[in-house]
């Protein structure tokens, strides 16, 4: 390997690791203070409040819909200018970036005001809200421009910390901000009981960590953003568009296949289930969210790799990221199987919990979740975005349809079923099979990637069938401890299982390699210290 390789290889292991590390510390307080400011919000403005936040909140997340794919389609061709050092080629992307947010800001605020007369038939119950004094459109407003304001104050600017590899700068600033927002909420909702102050202080940390990404931005990369307004050409523009076209498309699957759920519920079942859903399902956004990470904290040093020509080399680091995802998400679907119900009766109280198998349902679209995020990470980076535009059209139209008439059958878990079918048909099995031919060249059949992962889910299965009857019926009734008793147990039995039958295989090696040699690298800098 030459010097140079080697050196970019170190230089993008380093700053994978600085990612990882600042985004779970950060991520594992928040999630702490959100559970804290969740058990607060639910003691002082109850159930019904929290059925609409989670309602308005996934209405609102279909009008990021506006945003048309234009982040991952300029964050995928800022990596070459990059790390050519580009100067001119960046800034021209970013004036575009810029002026494509501001109207985004304005359309969804328009859109937004166009949904306020259907609210009625969004909300089953929307006639037992008045004498609740709860104001359902003023709400909505609110949340409108906190959705609004993602978008402006200078929000563009951090797509280049992202693209230069440097995540970690981003979590950082993103755990400040969350700690102080968590701590700035459950002072207001307890000393004033009031949802729009509650509303209005969250619109104004998103604000400040725009602002504040804003200004690392420009401290640390100053050259991108002089006052020179250089155009990009119009053919770049014109074959952004076109990836964007198909973007949208994929947009429209990743939202709908999320931002339904509630709105199916509202509309079928009422808003008391759907406060009830939106604490599993804050269980399951804090494991997604640690979880993502990981694959944000690489995905600029993937998209690195990805411009080599060494298909051997980039196929066998898909194949690592593929055994740890199934390890990682493995592991958070059979936990959430095995304990999330037993964590919410100890947490709200018995009332809250739905019985299974919502957990069930609910941990088989989380390993899912991360199966195809796997696959679309391979798809940002490569820059495949027109060879399967019709796939997420696919996904939305069996996710939409089916939650429709599963909830009339089954409730929520027809819902979540309808989710997990679209994932199922529309994703895990057409993706591989593109990404195969278009990022690696065939270089494998596709019939060997869906032969590993079938192992890797029945061994899951087995796993958590067993992990799930000691969680049932040893150590139970003893609140929190054995919720933690039992979380270790999950959380151990799932990766020591792999390690264990897959030792010998190429991606457990060089995974114990990489972490020898992180944990010497951490040694020489605690001595060089002492």
């Amino acid at each position: 390997m030459k010097t140079e390789q080697i050196l970019k290889t170190a230089s993008r292991t380093k700053n994978s690791i600085l990612n990882i590390f600042t985004g779970f510390a950060g991520q594992l307080l928040t999630i702490l203070l959100s559970f804290i400011s969740r058990s607060v919000f639910i003691k002082t403005l109850g159930t019904s409040y929290l059925g609409i936040n989670g309602l308005f909140s996934d209405i609102l997340s279909l009008l990021s819909l506006a945003e048309l794919g234009f982040d991952t389609a300029i964050s995928y061709r800022l990596y070459k200018p990059i790390a050519e050092e580009d100067d001119q080629k960046v800034r021209e992307y970013l004036h575009l970036f810029r002026l494509i947010y501001n109207i985004i800001g304005v359309v969804v605020f328009i859109i937004g005001l166009a949904l306020l007369p259907f609210l009625p038939k969004l909300i089953k119950d929307y006639d037992t809200l008045a004498p609740l004094g709860i104001n359902a459109a003023a709400i909505f407003i609110l949340f409108l421009l906190q959705n609004m304001s993602t978008y402006l104050f200078l929000a563009y600017r951090s797509i280049v910390i992202k693209a230069s590899q440097k995540q970690y700068i981003l979590d950082s600033i993103s755990f400040v901000i969350n700690i102080l927002s968590n701590i700035t909420r459950i002072i207001v909702l307890i000393y004033t009981k009031n949802f729009t102050a509650y509303i209005l202080t969250n619109t104004f940390f998103l604000i400040a960590q725009n602002l504040v990404n804003a200004i690392a931005a420009k401290r640390i990369y100053p050259q991108y953003f002089i006052r020179e307004r250089s155009m990009l050409p119009r053919e770049e523009r014109i074959d952004l568009y076109k990836d964007c076209g198909a973007l949208f498309v994929y947009k429209i699957n990743n939202v709908v296949l999320k931002a339904t759920d509630n709105i199916v519920l509202s509309s079928f079942v009422g808003l008391a289930i759907v406060g009830l859903y939106s604490n599993y399902l804050m269980i399951y956004q804090a494991f997604y969210s640690i979880l993502q990470i990981m694959f944000g904290a690489v995905k600029a040093s993937m998209g690195n790799l990805f411009t080599s020509d060494d298909v051997e080399r980039k196929y066998f680091f898909f194949e690592v990221m593929n055994f740890i995802t199934v390890i990682l998400y493995g592991t958070a679907a059979v936990g959430f199987t095995s304990v999330s119900n037993e964590f919410i009766s100890g947490w709200l109280g018995e009332k809250f919990v739905i019985s299974q198998p919502l957990a069930l349902l609910i941990g088989v679209e989380l390993l899912f979740a991360g199966l195809k995020l796997n696959l679309a990470q391979i798809r940002n980076i490569s820059g495949i975005f027109k060879q399967m535009w019709f796939r997420p059209v696919i996904g939305s139209v069996i996710n939409v349809v089916s939650s429709v008439i599963l909830v009339q059958y089954w409730g929520i878990c027809g819902v979540i079923m309808g989710t997990i079918l679209a994932a199922v048909f529309a994703n895990f099995l057409v993706d591989p099979g593109v990404i195969h031919k278009h990022s690696f060249n065939d270089y494998k059949s596709v019939s060997y990637y869906y032969r590993k992962n079938l192992i890797f889910i029945m061994i899951l299965a087995a796993v958590g069938a067993v992990d799930y009857f000691i969680c049932s019926n040893l150590f139970t009734g003893h609140g929190y401890l054995s919720v933690i008793i039992h979380s270790m147990i999950c959380g151990l039995s799932v990766p020591c299982t792999f390690i264990g039958l897959y030792r010998n295989k190429p991606e457990c090696i060089y995974l114990r390699e990489k972490f020898s040699e992180i944990m010497a690298d951490a040694r020489r800098k605690i001595r060089s210290r002492l």
